[in-house]
């Protein structure tokens, strides 16, 4: 583990690059908490510059005593707190285009209250403290900080609650086995769960699909990150410490130094191998060319906790590092998989960091455990450098897991590397082919580079100029502000594309955490293991020569609304109102007026376009033209993919019978597209 300290002392001491390796450590936890909270982008980045600003300024208070990450959180949980809450999703987007599953559990995460919302992001992001701290950091008991985090996910598996009903035979409820699943039983509860499950198939296949729940959980909350230039932006902001000359130290003190260090000397045969993951050194030639380890017998081995992880192999190629691990426990009750969390990290022999990412392919998988060839993802993760180029070729490897088999713990491995990052082990394909869609956006396959363990693709999607200008001129029909930084969020256009061959089987993306940051060209990695099109069953490991199809899945853009009208509160069935929403029509509307009830409004229509679901972002206004806080709650959601002319909720609200007349505004357009098979392929020649 990272020793903060040391860079605390060199930081103090007046070297300036010595806290790039701590803003490194913490920034993606910090931003995401604001991602989640504000919904922005923007303000998450801003609000993390800020902390780290502060927490540079306030390095002088620090005590080495302290727990290092407790004391950054004591500093900048103050700023966090005070970002704007996102209240239901509104106008948060469609960021995690890639995956449907995904973009669902993004809507159940931002719909949980803030009472709710807040434990379940410090149980993810603050692994590094108790409970106990984590409670006092939401200002709950530990009682009320597990209790909401509970019902948070409770929450969350709403979805998967109605779909395992119709799907398992379990006995046992939802909350009973999340308990179990979170370790939060006590010890006869514990072993009555544990004899159940042993017996019961219809109860073990309802905590695997929780457990599978908890995985793609996992995923949605950590996918935002940082750019890699951050850590250059905050330091650049910074004046380095001056140098204070340390006065002399008492020949006391110094006697009491020596002391210190002859019982760590001695006492060190017995500390030492409890607290230092065992390691042999031997050299161990792998034999791709470009790429060797030196390690005792191809392995490492770490334990805590009363559980084993052990690296059991490393493949490579120039795009991807796969590192294959074991886990062992002899304890009963040790945990029955679950989701492993850990980080990666590399460092060169003088101690400068360089920031990685890792990923599991099972992340991006529905199976349930236990299915047909899991193993060929089940216990491996992929390694890559957010910045490759700056990579050195000779560096050590470090992997901190900090949960395993569902129990938190501190297993720490170290793999010395040398790296030639040699490019003639892959195939480069240059592409450049262009696929027009609905007339509005062009999606340009750039190339494709075929590893032996894994692809990546480059691509990039624009709206076409015709498109940009429609924008434009809607923009200033509205209200909204018009600034050139607005503007261009306009023109931001996200596509989801996937590899396949020609008998349907499509490879497993690798969902790096950086796979969701916006930038001008889009880059996905995938594995080389083959599932169907909905991620729900493995195949097969994919072939060398095996000939290539890049599909689009789903399209997405926001544009300005520029829809409104003015609904009389009076009663009244079925009014016909014929207006086109391009993909809709608003066909009806009702309005039913009871005594001493809300007045319900009711606007039905069709979809006119089967491919294309446009999402409106309705404000309400009373008379007066001051905004109403209303939800409106329509009977259609986002991955429904109804036939054209089916009837459909279009607006649903409930306003006070008071109320003469409601004014209705879409403020914000989001335009989804979904394909399905064989729509938008282009061949990878």
């Amino acid at each position: 583990m990272m020793d903060e300290k040391i860079y605390v002392g060199k930081v103090l001491a007046g070297d300036l690059a010595a806290f790039e390796p701590i803003i490194e450590k913490y920034k993606d936890s910090v931003y995401r908490m604001g991602y989640w909270l504000s919904g922005s982008q923007v303000i998450a980045e801003r609000v993390t510059n800020e902390c780290f600003i502060k927490a540079f300024k306030n390095l002088s208070t620090y005590q080495e005593k302290e727990l290092f990450s407790f004391w950054l959180y004591q500093e900048v949980l103050p700023l966090l707190k005070k970002l704007p809450m996102l209240e239901n999703g509104d106008g948060f987007g469609n960021w995690l285009y890639d995956n449907p599953h995904y973009m669902q559990l993004q809507e159940e995460i931002l719909s949980l209250p803030k009472e709710t919302r807040v434990p379940l992001l410090f149980s993810y992001f603050l692994l590094e403290l108790t409970d106990e701290r984590k409670a006092d950091f939401s200002e709950n008991s530990v009682r009320d900080f597990t209790g909401y985090l509970l019902e948070a996910k409770k929450i969350i598996r709403q979805k998967l609650v109605s779909q395992i009903d119709n799907s398992t035979e379990a006995c046992l409820r939802v909350e009973e086995l999340i308990a179990y699943q979170e370790e939060l039983l006590g010890s006869p509860e514990k072993i009555r769960m544990e004899d159940h499950l042993e017996f019961c198939p219809g109860c073990r296949e309802l905590l695997q699909l929780i457990e599978r729940k908890e995985s793609m959980l996992q995923q949605v909350l950590q996918a935002p990150s940082l750019e890699v230039d951050f850590n250059e932006k905050v330091l650049q902001q910074l004046t380095p410490y001056t140098v204070i000359k340390p006065k002399q130290r008492t020949m006391a003190y110094q006697l009491g130094v020596i002391g210190v260090m002859i019982a760590v000397i001695v006492g060190g045969f017995v500390v030492l191998p409890t607290v230092i993951p065992w390691t042999k050194m031997a050299s161990n030639y792998l034999m791709y060319g470009s790429f060797y380890n030196v390690w005792a017998e191809g392995t490492y081995t770490a334990e805590d906790n009363d559980i084993t992880v052990e690296i059991t192999n490393v493949h490579v190629d120039p795009l991807h590092m796969v590192v294959h691990y074991e886990v062992f426990s002899e304890e009963k009750g040790a945990g029955g998989g679950g989701v492993d969390r850990f980080t990666v990290y590399a460092k060169d022999e003088d101690g400068k960091t360089y920031a990685m990412e890792a990923a599991s392919a099972k992340d991006s998988l529905m199976v349930e455990n236990g299915a047909s060839q899991e193993n060929l993802v089940d216990a491996n993760f992929y390694v890559r450098a957010l910045n490759e180029a700056a990579l050195p070729e000779n560096f050590t490897l470090i992997i901190e897991y900090h949960m395993l088999n569902s129990r938190g713990g501190d297993w720490k491995i170290e793999l010395p590397i040398e790296y030639d990052k040699a490019m003639e082990d892959i195939e480069l394909l240059e592409l450049n082919e262009i696929l027009v869609v609905d007339e509005k956006i062009e999606v340009e396959i750039l190339t494709l580079e075929k590893g032996k363990y894994g692809s990546r693709l480059k691509y990039d999607v624009r709206l076409k100029e015709e498109e940009i200008e429609r924008i434009e001129t809607n923009l200033k029909l509205t209200n909204q502000k018009y600034d050139e930084n607005f503007l261009m969020s306009y023109h931001d256009v996200f596509a989801s594309v996937v590899l396949v061959n020609n008998t349907n089987e499509y490879l497993v993306p690798i969902s790096y955490p950086s796979l969701n940051n916006v930038s001008s060209i889009n880059q996905i990695d995938f594995s080389n293991i083959y599932t169907d099109q909905d991620l729900m069953e493995i195949k097969r490991v994919a072939k060398a020569d095996e000939k290539l199809f890049a599909e689009i899945k789903t399209i997405f853009y926001f544009e300005p609304g520029v829809y409104s009208l003015t609904v009389p509160l009076k009663e009244t069935t079925k009014q016909p109102l014929n207006i086109d929403l391009d993909g809709y029509t608003m066909d009806e509307l009702s309005v039913n007026r009871q005594e001493g009830e809300l007045t319900n409004v009711l606007i039905t229509g069709k979809r006119t376009q089967n491919y294309k679901k446009r999402n409106f972002q309705w404000e309400f206004f009373d008379d007066n033209g001051q905004r109403m806080n209303v939800y409106n709650i329509p009977d259609y959601d986002w991955y429904d993919r109804q036939s054209v002319n089916e009837k459909v909720e279009l607006i649903n609200v409930e306003v006070d019978p008071e109320e003469s007349q409601l004014m209705i505004q879409a403020s914000q357009i989001s335009n989804d597209y979904f394909f399905g098979k064989n729509e938008h392929r282009i061949p990878l020649n």
